[in-house]
């Protein structure tokens, strides 16, 4: 069985929700809350993780431009 979503997570879909105007019933609250909460436990392991001082950040990602014509 699943534990319950912790409660600050879900007052912040609903506050999040509420901020947005969308309309969302509890269930759909609690379906993202706990979506929300999930990924969130995935990123327990990163803050974790050491970060060395001198480590570099991501580049941003830059697309490609669009071509002006289709190359086939």
């Amino acid at each position: 069985m699943n534990e319950p979503t912790p409660a600050h997570i879900v007052d912040y879909v609903r506050s999040a929700a509420r901020f947005v105007r969308l309309v969302l019933d509890d269930a759909a609250i609690e379906r993202v809350a706990m979506h929300l909460a999930r990924t969130d436990a995935m990123v327990d392991g990163l803050r974790l993780m050491p970060l060395p001082h001198d480590a570099e950040p991501a580049e941003i990602f830059r697309p490609a431009p669009f071509p002006d014509t289709d190359p086939l």
